[in-house]
């Protein structure tokens, strides 16, 4: 299926949705803006209630092989449309990723990795590529823990604007990175002509 991926507020929208064209998908961006000095309470609350349940830190390319597993399991969890599509990555794209300069946020449980947060910083800005929890260890806060320990290294070292998104349907994600602070700045459609429902 093609699809047209239009932010919910631009004009043309009203027009193809008039026109037969079909929401297929709905998604939204937030972003998480720290002020100067920043006051980062917050996600060391966070990080510390994460804390009763697993280590958080930062992961090292030598965990690759985790992360990558832990992605794996949890694939099937993730809503995907044609704007927020989920590639499933091995321990060596895992591991490229890392090298490249992407950071990698875990939170470890004798030894097993329960959730983590990959995020890419450029200058003072960064932007989350995935976070992902397993299914017994959700609803733990160990989702906003990771993403807060993301926040409190990063902003050290001057991050000043974090970015995230992912697909509407997907509640749990949307109440876990309010929590941390992100505020929803845009919201996108992705619409199918009607030619591919006839």
């Amino acid at each position: 299926m093609t699809a047209t991926v239009l932010r919910a507020d631009d004009a043309r929208a009203p027009t193809l949705l008039t026109g037969g064209w079909r929401v297929v998908g709905e998604s939204w961006g937030a972003r998480l803006r720290l002020d100067e000095p920043p006051d980062l309470a917050r996600f060391e609350r966070l990080v510390e209630r994460a804390r009763r349940t697993a280590e958080i830190r930062e992961l090292h390319v030598t965990e690759a092989a985790a992360i990558a597993t832990l992605e794996a399991d949890t694939h099937a969890d993730f809503p995907v449309t044609p704007a927020t599509p989920h590639h499933l990555r091995d321990a060596a794209a895992t591991a490229a990723l890392l090298r490249a300069g992407f950071r990698a946020f875990g939170a470890v449980l004798q030894g097993r990795l329960l959730a983590v947060t990959i995020v890419r910083a450029e200058g003072e800005s960064a932007e989350t590529d995935v976070t992902a929890v397993t299914r017994d260890a959700r609803r733990q806060g160990l989702a906003a823990g990771v993403k807060a320990a993301s926040v409190l290294v990063l902003a050290a070292e001057g991050v000043r604007t974090f970015g995230t998104g992912g697909a509407a349907i997907n509640a749990g994600s949307l109440a876990m990175n309010r929590a941390v602070g992100y505020t929803v700045e845009e919201r996108w459609l992705s619409l199918a002509p009607p030619a591919d429902g006839a």
